[in-house]
C-alpha cells in the first residue's frame, strides 16, 4: 500500500514538473512569436492599429508576473519532489505567486477598461484574482503547518 502511494505521488509530482516546465517553454515561444502573429492576425482583419501595438505592449506586460509564477510554481513543485513542502521557501513562493497574480489581476482590470473592452479579459482578470486569493491563503496554511510541524518536533 505504501509502494503504491509512492508510486502515485512520484507520478503526480512528475506530471506537475512537466506541465510547468511545458508551460514556461509555451509562454516563451508564444512571447517570441507575439508579434508575428499579431502581423498575421492584421493580414486577416487590417493594417494593425494603435490599439494592436498597445495589446502587444500589454501582454509583453502581463507576461512578465505569469513567468514569475510560472518559476515560483516549479520552485514548490521542486520542493515536493525534496519531500520538503513545508518549508519557508514554499511560503516565498506562494506569496510571490499572489504578488505575481493580483499584478495581473490589476493589468487586466485596467485593460479591460482601456484596451481590449471584451468578456475575456475580464475573466482573465477575474481568474488571476482568484490565483492570487488561493495562494495567499495556501502560503497561511503552510505557515501554520510549519508551527505544527515545529511544535511536534519540540515534543518528545
Amino acid at each position: 500500500m505504501k509502494l503504491e502511494n509512492s508510486v502515485k505521488r512520484s507520478f503526480w509530482t512528475g506530471l506537475m514538473d512537466v506541465l510547468v516546465i511545458f508551460f514556461i517553454a509555451a509562454l516563451v515561444v508564444v512571447m517570441i512569436l507575439l508579434p508575428f502573429i499579431f502581423n498575421k492576425y492584421g493580414g486577416l482583419y487590417g493594417s494593425l492599429t494603435i490599439s494592436s501595438v498597445w495589446a502587444i505592449v500589454f501582454l509583453y506586460f502581463t507576461a512578465v508576473p505569469f513567468m514569475t509564477l510560472l518559476t515560483m510554481t516549479k520552485k514548490i513543485v521542486n520542493n515536493i519532489k525534496r519531500k520538503n513542502p513545508f518549508c519557508r521557501s514554499t511560503i516565498t513562493a506562494l506569496n510571490t505567486i499572489s504578488i505575481c497574480a493580483f499584478t495581473d489581476f490589476i493589468l487586466y482590470a485596467i485593460g479591460t477598461a482601456i484596451i481590449f473592452k471584451n468578456l475575456l479579459s475580464l475573466t482573465l482578470a477575474i481568474a488571476a484574482f482568484m490565483v492570487g486569493l488561493t495562494s495567499l491563503i495556501l502560503a497561511q496554511l503552510v505557515n501554520e503547518a510549519i508551527k505544527i510541524k515545529q511544535e511536534n518536533d519540540l515534543t518528545i
